[in-house]
């Protein structure tokens, strides 16, 4: 019953964040606490829960986005990188930074008793542990090839995690069954992904992932980041009825099981007036020109698995 309590509270966690963070902003603060575009339903756990963040150090998240960062002690509200507009792709694996800086701001949310987990900061009144290592990111940045020599740095940052985890007797009291890590890359920490079986695994699908070790009984399938920024200047007063497309999809139709599902789905689609449906690939020049997704009713982005869209 615990455990799935824990586990819907992630999924409010993931499913606020990803209303609430993508309006351009300079201050990196409000990318953490503004209002909604959109007002989800709200069903935050009563009392909020308890999360302790491991302190770590900053070679495992932040300096990945910022090297010019040198210092061995945790990052702070302070010196807490802005997510660079430039880096495309990265972007949609970037929950594990979201996650992340929604902790460290939570002091400066004016609204603190809205908040669906509040950081603690002694261990022994957790609920629940949350490692802050941007998994995903070290494989994206780290040899991502898999063959770049580079790939020895994102095994060690695996290994070096590991030993600081089993030195850690909340670990150990649970074998890590309270503790959750964000692998929303289906490569992420695949050196020891052995040893991490027991966590609760923030991933995007359970495509490459052993039934033993990711699945829906303990795991949390967030969505990925849009890439394309959301559209806020309908002027139309029921902006769905105003919009000329009813479903708009372009993206890779042939990806995992020879896409049996998106095969089927074009199938279906084909010869409708008011559905686009291409086969296309996320590239940088693709992602600036799906700018009039803001005239679709309902938007299946590229870069994203069918399910979530639907």
């Amino acid at each position: 019953m615990y455990g799935k309590v824990v586990l819907t509270f992630i999924f409010v966690f993931l499913l606020l964040i990803s209303y609430s963070i993508f309006i351009g902003t300079l201050d990196i603060r409000s990318y953490f606490f503004q209002s909604p575009v959109f007002q989800p339903v709200t069903c935050k756990p009563d009392p909020p829960i308890r999360l302790y963040m491991y302190d770590l150090p900053p070679r495992f998240n932040v300096q990945m986005i910022n090297r010019r960062i040198q210092s061995q002690s945790p990052v702070t509200a302070k010196d807490f990188p802005r997510w660079p507009d430039n880096w495309g792709l990265k972007k949609q694996h970037s929950v594990e930074y979201w996650m992340m800086g929604s902790l460290i701001h939570e002091d400066d949310d004016d609204d603190g008793e809205s908040r669906e987990a509040i950081r603690v900061l002694d261990p022994e009144l957790a609920d629940a542990f949350f490692v802050p290592f941007f998994s995903s990111l070290s494989f994206n940045t780290h040899g991502h090839t898999m063959t770049d020599p580079a790939t020895e740095i994102d095994r060690q940052l695996q290994v070096d995690l590991m030993e600081l985890l089993k030195k850690s007797k909340y670990w150990e009291r649970s074998k890590g069954r309270d503790h959750i890590l964000p692998m929303t890359h289906p490569n992420a920490f695949r050196f020891l992904r052995n040893q991490v079986n027991d966590t609760i695994q923030v991933v995007v699908d359970f495509g490459r992932y052993p039934k033993g070790m990711s699945n829906l009984n303990k795991d949390v399938v967030s969505p990925y980041v849009h890439v394309v920024d959301s559209f806020t200047d309908d002027e139309s007063q029921d902006p769905y009825e105003a919009r000329s497309t009813l479903l708009f999809f372009r993206g890779r139709t042939y990806r995992k099981d020879e896409g049996i599902v998106r095969a089927k789905l074009a199938k279906i689609l084909t010869n409708y007036s008011d559905v686009h449906y291409e086969r296309s690939v996320a590239t940088e020049e693709n992602i600036k020109a799906e700018t009039h997704h803001h005239l679709v009713a309902f938007l299946m982005p590229s870069r994203v698995t069918v399910f979530q869209s639907l």
